[in-house]
């Protein structure tokens, strides 16, 4: 027997819902850290998106060399909060 089927059976639950409810909680919980280190990022420089960040430093308010590797990580941090609304939008209600 899989965990998920103990589980269920100790709850009383049915298994896909189970499954359902487990996977909506990771991705809330994916999606409020993945947001905090966003907003950590975008208060250590001032900005409110990677756009703004990109414009300083287009604009020489920030250099390169200061900023890349939070760049670097906003714009992962941005892609993978994309990826995980997506699955959001793709769980049955």
């Amino acid at each position: 027997m899989e965990v998920i089927d103990e589980v269920a059976s100790a709850l009383k639950m049915d298994r896909d819902v189970l499954a359902r409810a487990s996977i909506k909680a990771f991705l809330e919980r994916e999606l409020r850290y993945i947001e905090a280190e966003i907003f950590e990022i975008w208060t250590k420089h001032g900005v409110k998106s990677i756009f703004e960040l990109d414009d300083k430093l287009k604009n020489g308010e920030v250099r390169e060399e200061d900023v890349l590797d939070d760049f670097q990580e906003l714009d992962y941090l941005e892609s993978r909060r994309d990826e995980i609304l997506a699955a959001m939008k793709r769980l049955p209600q």
